[in-house]
């Protein structure tokens, strides 16, 4: 935290948290979790399950973020929420490993992450983050706004693949 824009070098690294390669994901986590974030220094070791990819379902089922009776402090949802959600993005969107177990399949981490999300809070406004990073892409740049400059770096229009949009646009339907 002595470090010259060291809260810029904490976005990045937010913001690589969402990368689909494990291994760029695991090093941005082991960064951001330098920092001793108070909202993140008590589940570090569940968000480390998150980023093992032999272990992200088992990870998902025993860590509770539902509201009612979850494993996240009510003062640590707001800021946790958004990294939880920028880890799973990342495992969604990364492709499949050449294992040939059903269990570690693209559709059923795709299954599994979205069960998981689904115990989020519907009313306050939690998954607005997670449609957010599916729908970014699509954002022009002279529209973003202040959660654009805080978390993400927004591509260009002309950069968007027409296989990507029609993904993303599956996952929402």
């Amino acid at each position: 935290q002595q470090l010259y824009k060291n809260k810029l070098l904490l976005s990045i690294f937010k913001t690589f948290l969402s990368n689909p390669d494990f291994n760029v994901a695991q090093l941005c986590f082991s960064c951001v979790s330098k920092y001793k974030l108070s909202y993140v220094t008590p589940y570090v070791e569940q968000l480390k399950f998150m980023l093992n990819k032999n272990t992200l379902r088992e990870s998902l089922v025993k860590f509770n973020i539902s509201r009612e009776n979850g494993d996240v402090e009510i003062q640590d949802r707001e800021m946790l929420i958004p990294v939880i959600i920028r880890i799973l993005f990342g495992r969604l969107a990364s492709r499949a490993i050449s294992t040939k177990s059903s269990k570690d399949s693209p559709a059923a981490r795709r299954t599994a992450i979205l069960s998981f999300l689904s115990t989020l809070g519907k009313t306050e406004g939690e998954l607005d983050f997670f449609v957010y990073m599916m729908v970014r892409v699509f954002i022009p740049k002279q529209n973003s706004t202040k959660q654009d400059s805080d978390y993400t770096m927004i591509e260009s229009e002309e950069m968007i693949r027409q296989a990507s949009s029609c993904g993303y646009q599956d996952i929402i339907n």
